[in-house]
């Protein structure tokens, strides 16, 4: 069986195991759920929620599949109704949240909004926009929070942010979205990624989301040279990835791996992939190097994925390790996302007979 088809499979269970996660009470997803006892623990989390929904509808949108959809209009209208008018923009009310408002929030629920079911809220995607838009610093970085709190999650909401706008421009043509993100492109390259400000713990979070953006600003921006940069800036820093042996460690010792750091990664990895075939057309060593540790991150992935399990629920989830068989809703969305973008990538890998 080729990877492609492999992975079609695993992703309709992934799709199943969603249809499990949903709260019979709520009609919404749960965020945690153990496989020993057969329970979940419900962690308010609007962040990773909001962020599922727009997973689910990525996954939906890439099987053809619809049974979820009223799961996604019901969580839609809960978290539309969080939406609070703030200096002539839209942000999600904190006092709602039960925690600071961030351009984290904001972002998740543009890329909700505008992958959700048609008719499109594009009143609400543009002031959610204006929103991260009026955070951005003169020198290009954005404020976390739409309050005065001190710059937490840096390292993920900029890229998540980014990645927002950039699919706001590519769909309702915000120049303006555009040209912040190349903006903050240029800040988070040369006044953080080469400054040493990201921690080796955080590395590949930080490339995971700055290369989701950086691979749509690269389709979408009109400057070559930028162009060029961006793909200096991906490679760079997934250069730095392997150079600390991230997928060696992968292959040679899957049992000490953490699930979420593999498919954050192999995300990330395929958009650099993905672009290195575009810009660097004739560099096969390195889309080669790419392209063989994706095959490691899926091998690992494929043999972390429950298809043979005690309880229905537990079939299709991702545990937290090889040992531990906790599953969280948003690693899942990570691996599914992986899953996803080896199949439009054409990845092909030799696998072993038990993950088929």
């Amino acid at each position: 069986m080729k990877t492609g088809e492999l992975l079609t499979q695993r992703l309709e269970l992934v799709y199943r195991w969603y249809q499990g996660m949903v709260n019979r009470d709520t009609g919404m997803f749960e965020y945690l759920y153990l496989p020993e006892t057969d329970t979940f623990v419900r962690e308010k989390s609007p962040i990773r929620d909001i962020a599922s929904v727009w997973d689910l509808e990525i996954l939906s949108d890439f099987l053809n599949r619809n049974e979820l959809r009223p799961l996604i209009r019901k969580s839609l209208r809960h978290y539309g109704n969080y939406l609070v008018e703030r200096d002539g923009h839209l942000i999600l009310d904190p006092d709602r949240l039960e925690e600071p408002s961030s351009i984290a929030h904001s972002a998740f629920m543009i890329l909700a909004l505008l992958h959700a079911p048609s008719p499109r809220r594009t009143e609400e995607i543009t002031a959610l926009a204006e929103g991260i838009l009026h955070q951005q610093r003169p020198d290009g970085s954005y404020k976390v929070y739409f309050h005065d709190l001190p710059d937490h999650g840096e390292e993920l909401y900029a890229g998540e942010a980014m990645l927002a706008l950039l699919e706001t421009y590519r769909q309702l043509q915000d120049a303006r979205c555009l040209q912040s993100a190349e903006r903050a492109f240029s800040y988070y390259d040369a006044q953080y990624f080469r400054c040493d400000r990201v921690a080796g713990n955080i590395l590949v979070f930080f490339a995971n989301w700055q290369s989701q953006a950086c691979r749509l600003l690269f389709k979408c921006t009109q400057s070559m040279e930028i162009k060029k940069d961006v793909a200096d800036y991906l490679c760079r820093m997934h250069d730095q990835i392997m150079e600390r042996d991230f997928y060696e460690n992968v292959e040679r010792h899957p049992a000490q791996q953490v699930s979420v750091e593999v498919a954050c990664a192999l995300e990330g990895l395929n958009d650099a992939y993905a672009l290195t075939l575009l810009a660097y057309t004739s560099d096969d060593k390195r889309a080669k190097r790419y392209h063989d540790c994706i095959c490691a991150g899926v091998t690992y992935l494929l043999r972390l994925q429950s298809i043979h399990s005690e309880t229905e629920r537990e079939r299709g989830g991702f545990g937290l390790t090889l040992e531990d068989r906790t599953q969280r809703i948003d690693i899942t969305g990570h691996a599914a996302s992986a899953f996803m973008k080896s199949v439009e990538n054409g990845i092909e890998c030799r696998l072993p007979s038990a993950n088929h």
